[in-house]
């Protein structure tokens, strides 16, 4: 029995939740990757893995307006992924994830795209077996 079961919810009550929380998780996920789909987010977003020192000459320093700085550190702060302690803005644990997981990932496979095209080529064809071509590209998918 779930939560929502022992609270004396119907089945209906329960799928209704699920698909509101599936809805709000993509509607999250979408929110983030829009955000970082901005140069600027996604440039103050980077140089935050190891910090970013907050005062006055900051914007200027990374080459951004004012107004383009804080806009998009405050949406940066908000979206939970930097978070201020002292003087510095650093990565959430959330952000920490997305960086490490997702954009370090992102970058390793964007310079591998070659190889990426390599495999599909031979994925295509029916001269190599998926073992072969496994052999041949151990670190592809």
């Amino acid at each position: 029995m779930n939560v929502l079961e022992s609270k004396g919810h119907s089945s209906r009550d329960m799928n209704r939740y699920i698909t509101t929380k599936n809805d709000t998780d993509v509607q999250k996920t979408m929110d983030l990757l829009s955000l970082l789909s901005k140069l600027h987010a996604l440039k103050i977003f980077t140089l935050a893995k190891d910090g970013i020192k907050s005062h006055i000459g900051t914007h200027s320093e990374i080459g951004l307006t004012k107004k383009q700085y804080y806009c998009r550190l405050n949406q940066l702060v908000k979206a939970g992924l930097l978070v201020k302690y002292d003087d510095m803005y650093n990565h959430t644990t959330l952000g920490k994830i997305i960086y490490h997981d997702y954009l370090l990932r992102l970058e390793k496979d964007i310079s591998n795209s070659k190889h990426m095209e390599m495999v599909d080529v031979l994925n295509q064809s029916s001269k190599f077996s998926k073992d072969e071509i496994k052999e041949i590209f151990p670190n592809m998918r």
